[in-house]
This record gives C-alpha cells, sequence and structure tokens, in this order.
C-alpha cells in the first residue's frame, strides 16, 4: 500500500491545558478538567518561534513544489477560555501571516467570544458534544450557523444520543454545513478504553448507519475515515478513508506534516496521538517547548548531512495521521518531494501496543506529583 499525501499542509496541533467548560463521559482525565492553569501570552510566543524555525528547517530540505500550507490548531480542553490567546492571534496574523489560524472548540461560548472567532481566526472544528445540557446545546448550534462559512464540524456519535446525532447531521446537510459524521473513540478496540467508555461500541442498527454514511459495507471497524476529511492518495486513488489502519513496519512520514504542543505538560511531541518520535523510533516527547532549539538542533545535525529520518511504524493501529506519506514498499516515490541528494534515514524503535500513549502517561505522572 502507498499513501501520499495531497495537502501539502504541516498541520501544527497546540493543546493549550485540559481545562474545558463540559466533562464529557468518553473524555479521559489527560484531555479534560476544570482546574488547569490558563497558558501566557509571553509562554505562547516563546513556543511559536520554536515552532517556526522547525518548520522552516525541515521547509528548506523540501522540493520547490512541496512547500508547505502552515496551520495552527488550537485544541485543549477548551481554548476558547485562555484569556491570552486573542492577542497571542492578532499577533500571529500581524507577524507570522503564513499560519493559518484554527481553533478545536466545543463550541459553547456567547457573543463576544463569537465575535473574536469571526475576526482572529482563519478556520477550525466544531465538535458537538450530545451530553451537553439543552441549552448548552441550543447555543453551540447557533454558533455552528454563525460559523459555518469557515469552520467545519464533528458530529460525536455517542451510543445513547444517536438519534440526536442523526437528526443534526441532516439539518447540518440539508443546510449546507462541512460536516463528519464522527465514531467515539481513538483507541481502536482497546479493551479498557471500551470499559472505561472512552470509545464506544456500536449496535447493529447503528453500524449499519455508520456504513450507509461512509457509502461503504465492509466494518467500520475494519478502518477509519479522517475527521478533517482530508483528501489523499491510496493506491493512486483519491481518498479520504482507509480500510485498515494498521500500519506496522510502514515507512512512515507522518512526522513532516504534523506536530504537537502541549502548553501544559511544556512537551513537543511528532503528532498527539502517533507520538513516534524520529530521533530513535520509541513513543516518547521529542523535548520540551521552553526549550525548543534543542530539538531544532537535533534535526539539523541529520539533515544538514543529508539523512532524512523515516520511522519504521511501531505500532498496529493508526488513530490519525494515517493520510501521511507512508508505504510498505520503497520509498523513493516520497524522496521526490525533497531536494535532491537527501538519503533515506530509517528509524525503527521497538515493537508498541495500541494503548501507549505518552501524553496520558505525562498527565498521569503530572497529576500524582500535585496530589
Amino acid at each position: 500500500m502507498i499513501i501520499s499525501d495531497n495537502s501539502k499542509r504541516f498541520q501544527v496541533i497546540w493543546d493549550l491545558g485540559r481545562r474545558c467548560t463540559y466533562a464529557c463521559t468518553y473524555c479521559p482525565p489527560h484531555r479534560n478538567n476544570k482546574w488547569s492553569p490558563k497558558s501566557s501570552f509571553a509562554s505562547l510566543e516563546r513556543t511559536l518561534e520554536g515552532i517556526h524555525d522547525y518548520i522552516g528547517l525541515i521547509e528548506s530540505f523540501r522540493d520547490l513544489e512541496h512547500k508547505y500550507m502552515r496551520k495552527l490548531s488550537f485544541t485543549g480542553g477548551e481554548p476558547t477560555i485562555h484569556d491570552d490567546l486573542w492577542p497571542f492571534l492578532e499577533m500571529v496574523a500581524e507577524k507570522y501571516p503564513e499560519y493559518s489560524r484554527g481553533i478545536t472548540t466545543n463550541g459553547y461560548f456567547g457573543d463576544n467570544i463569537l465575535q473574536k472567532m469571526k475576526d482572529l481566526t482563519t478556520g477550525g472544528t466544531i465538535s458537538y458534544h450530545p451530553e451537553a445540557t439543552p441549552e448548552q446545546k441550543k447555543r453551540v448550534v447557533e454558533n455552528i450557523f454563525e460559523l459555518k462559512d469557515k469552520y467545519f464540524v464533528n458530529v460525536m456519535f455517542h451510543k445513547d444520543y444517536f438519534n440526536e446525532c442523526k437528526l443534526l447531521s441532516e439539518r447540518l446537510k440539508n443546510e449546507g454545513v462541512n460536516f463528519s459524521v464522527r465514531p467515539i473513540g481513538d483507541d481502536g478496540d482497546d479493551q479498557t478504553s471500551i470499559d472505561k467508555g472512552y470509545t464506544h461500541v456500536y449496535t447493529d442498527t447503528q453500524q449499519q448507519y455508520f456504513n450507509s454514511v461512509f457509502g461503504r459495507e465492509e466494518s467500520l471497524a475494519l478502518g477509519r475515515g479522517c475527521c478533517g476529511k482530508r483528501k489523499f492518495s491510496l493506491d493512486g486513488h483519491v481518498s479520504s478513508r482507509v480500510d485498515n489502519t494498521n500500519f506496522f513496519g510502514y515507512s512512515c512520514f507522518n512526522h513532516f506534516y504534523f506536530l504537537y504542543i502541549n502548553s501544559e505538560l511544556d512537551r513537543v511531541w511528532t503528532h498527539q496521538t502517533c507520538g513516534v518520535n524520529w530521533m530513535d523510533g520509541t513513543v516518547k516527547p521529542l523535548g520540551t517547548a521552553s526549550s525548543f532549539g534543542e530539538v531544532v538542533d537535533e534535526l539539523s545535525d541529520l539533515v544538514f548531512r543529508r539523512r532524512l529520518p523515516i520511522v519504521k511504524c511501531p505500532k498496529t493501529y493508526c488513530g490519525c495521521g494515517m493520510c501521511t506519506d507512508k508505504t510498505n514498499r520503497g520509498v523513493e516515490p516520497f524522496m521526490t518531494k525533497w531536494i535532491e541528494g537527501m538519503q533515506p534515514h530509517f528509524v525503527q524503535g521497538p515493537p508498541t501496543t495500541t494503548n501507549v500513549n505518552t501524553v496520558r502517561e505525562e498527565f498521569a505522572k503530572l497529576d500524582t506529583i500535585q496530589n
């Protein structure tokens, strides 16, 4: 199989912290709480300087036809509650206009934040969470239609609110809102995740609905669609869905399209759910956001010697990032996206399992210390 990126997008997923206005049962502790500190303007500005240097370094070794569209995607928790985010976005628009400014939000906010979303962001995602109160959901739907020209919607299909989600999806479709039907769960068939309610198991009838939406008759469990509906080339055909998310042993370039920042932890990973490190192929942070220069120096040491780190995937389940360059064949077709003379430098760590998530582990350590 060969999957080739069509977006030419470098996306920075920037988690500002776990504090959230919701408390969804399917959202694990490493993704939400009510007390985490808010991000400061100074720390955001310092981190962006590191991000800019990192992407700039990578792009300087890309072929001219494969330069990046740069995208900042702020998430949480609930990013709209961070007061310093708004002046920071103003600064980004002025000093770094090459970056789009997106937010992933639960959509529950008043008129003041709504206006800032219109004025200071270039797009993003609103996730509709059916466990919210009727009053909250009414406001979320109102905000969805206010922002529909530039915001995508993920309808989180809760197994106990399934019909509500179906009705909303029909309304969004009829009124021209760009949306995605989103089954709940990023851990595959991990039984612990299912037992804790973080991954939902659906009835046969509910499964049939998913199959009809995705236009296929195979079980949904066999594959996954891109949440953002990114288009990619799958063995030469344009797609936004794969039938199999087991890329164990594949040569993967995911780290050249994504970066994950967690401000609360002061950590930098290659990706939010993948997290495989291009330095040694293990699942761990690249380094700290406050010392981003050290990460840039590590990569510089490789690429200036014309060595391009390519990860051999150690996982049997890909929760996200399936849309980027990867193959179980030779990598030669992908090397044309880089300047002449770059050589593959394969990085392979020990096999790991689907439930490894260093973000989760790092927060578990932090919460143990704080308690």
